[in-house]
């Protein structure tokens, strides 16, 4: 590993151990030295002073540096007030930030580590730090919520290491190196039926971890129950991490197993998600919950590109980016929602919003037309890309027919439900003038910024970095498997 895989996130782990273990007056540094680390590691890693992996690595490493930087940012005044309204104890607000830093922490090393081994611990960071985070507000249903996100992604962790060690002996590389590095493998002997098996165990286990249908049920309730900063990083990161796992594993016994197999089994997940979001997204009344199932079907998405390959591989690996900034807005923008209304429930009074706050209420229109990927928001061009390359291979031809079937089902869906946040008045007695919300700035300012990248970041990211995204894009049709 290079200097800047360990002290990245090493120097965030630290600071999350600083802020918990000094006293509260010095939270409010430690969160902004944090923020000063990620953007010193965005900047340095775009200038060329250190290199990522792969190029794969660095795109994915920017994903998340970005986000987690508007993530922490608006971290700060959100929990402020979730803590005055909630009551709680400084104790409490301090683990909240230490926490975050080690969540962050552990996504910035899924994106730059390498050994399957160190990988796999990783993600077990990542879930765990998010489980007690999901479960902070310590009341019955978030302590369900957790104990339930708890239980599943670590059965599916498990079965995810034994498929790891399965595949990486069967595919005849040294245990001793677990890379998916090129220049770090070593090929023995070769077993492609327990390749395989080990494949489709990594497949079910961080497929888990990843929210993927059939195995999302731990996903709705930890979304809504989580703190909203916390959600946008469990659907904007966490699920594509776990979703690059398998990618990269999937890589790594290509050359073992027959490659139609991989295919296949990405496909069906990513279709059976899609088909369980279509289900359930019309019958949501909570913003956070409705978002939480668009998160299946776009993790769904992204893994069907994945297993279609080629020109959709590339859509994937787009989406990960397009999906990101828009889900983040999303559950951003619902976390300001349950600020001011005191809930993120359109049958308990989270109603009129373009009337009531106006600037939150169009943040929120603009992140849901971005969502069901209407153009030219920047989820349209990935999903696009996704849909062309399935049509491209006749053998998937009618997998893509019945993903865009789901896709319009989903945004009739969702497009049916917006009414009842968006219009619907509230009481009929209230008195006129009386209704109107002040908005906070320092609620509004990073999700802002975020609806300009869901504007402009469809074509504008691979525009902005585009040595990076011609990069990925060879890597991507040289190394598909």
């Amino acid at each position: 590993m290079t200097g800047a895989m360990i002290w990245v996130p090493s120097t965030l782990m630290g600071l999350g151990m600083v802020i918990w273990a000094l006293p509260d007056r010095f939270l409010k540094m430690g969160v902004r030295l944090a923020l000063m680390v990620l953007l010193a590691a965005l900047v340095s890693q775009w200038a060329g002073v250190w290199h990522a992996p792969d190029a794969l690595a660095a795109w994915f490493f920017r994903i998340i540096a970005v986000i987690a930087i508007i993530v922490i940012w608006y971290s700060d005044p959100y929990i402020e007030r979730e803590a005055r309204q909630h009551r709680w104890p400084p104790s409490r607000l301090k683990a909240y930030f230490a926490l975050l830093l080690l969540f962050v922490a552990s996504l910035v090393a899924v994106s730059l580590w390498t050994s399957f081994l160190f990988l796999w611990v990783d993600m077990e960071i990542v879930t765990l730090s998010s489980v007690v985070l999901v479960g902070i507000e310590a009341d019955g249903r978030s302590l369900e919520a957790a104990w339930r996100f708890l239980i599943v992604t670590e059965a599916g962790g498990l079965l995810a290491l034994i498929g790891t060690v399965v595949a990486v002996s069967a595919s005849g590389h040294s245990l001793g190196v677990w890379s998916f590095h090129p220049a770090l493998r070593y090929p023995l002997a070769v077993n492609a039926r327990w390749a395989l098996a080990g494949a489709y165990m990594i497949l079910v286990g961080y497929g888990t971890k990843a929210g993927l249908a059939p195995f999302h049920t731990w996903l709705p309730d930890a979304h809504s129950e989580a703190p909203a900063p916390i959600s946008s990083l469990l659907s904007a990161l966490k699920l594509a991490s776990a979703a690059l796992l398998i990618y990269r594993s999937f890589q790594m016994v290509s050359s073992t197993v027959p490659a139609v197999f991989l295919h296949d089994g990405m496909i069906v997940l990513g279709l059976l998600s899609l088909l369980i979001a279509a289900g359930f997204v019309a019958f949501q009344t909570d913003l956070k919950r409705l978002w939480a199932y668009s998160s299946i079907e776009h993790i769904g998405l992204i893994t069907l590109g994945m297993g279609f390959g080629g020109l959709a591989l590339i859509g994937a690996m787009l989406h990960i980016w397009t999906h990101a900034v828009s889900k983040t807005l999303l559950f951003q923008n619902a976390g300001t929602v349950r600020i001011l209304y005191h809930t993120s429930d359109s049958a308990h009074g989270a109603q009129d919003l373009l009337a009531r706050t106006p600037w939150t209420g169009g943040l929120l229109a603009l992140g849901a037309a971005g969502i069901v990927g209407l153009p030219p928001l920047a989820p349209f061009w990935s999903e696009w890309l996704i849909v062309a390359g399935g049509f491209v291979v006749p053998q998937y031809r009618i997998f893509t027919v019945i993903a865009v079937a789901l896709l319009v089902a989903i945004f009739i869906g969702i497009a049916r439900r917006m009414p009842s946040w968006l219009f619907r008045p509230g009481p009929a007695d209230r008195e006129e003038g009386l209704d109107r919300i002040d908005e906070p700035w320092s609620l509004l300012l990073p999700t802002v910024v975020l609806a300009v990248l869901v504007i402009g970041g469809g074509i504008g990211a691979p525009l902005v970095a585009p040595h990076l995204w011609q990069a990925v894009v060879r890597e991507a049709f040289s190394h598909s498997f």
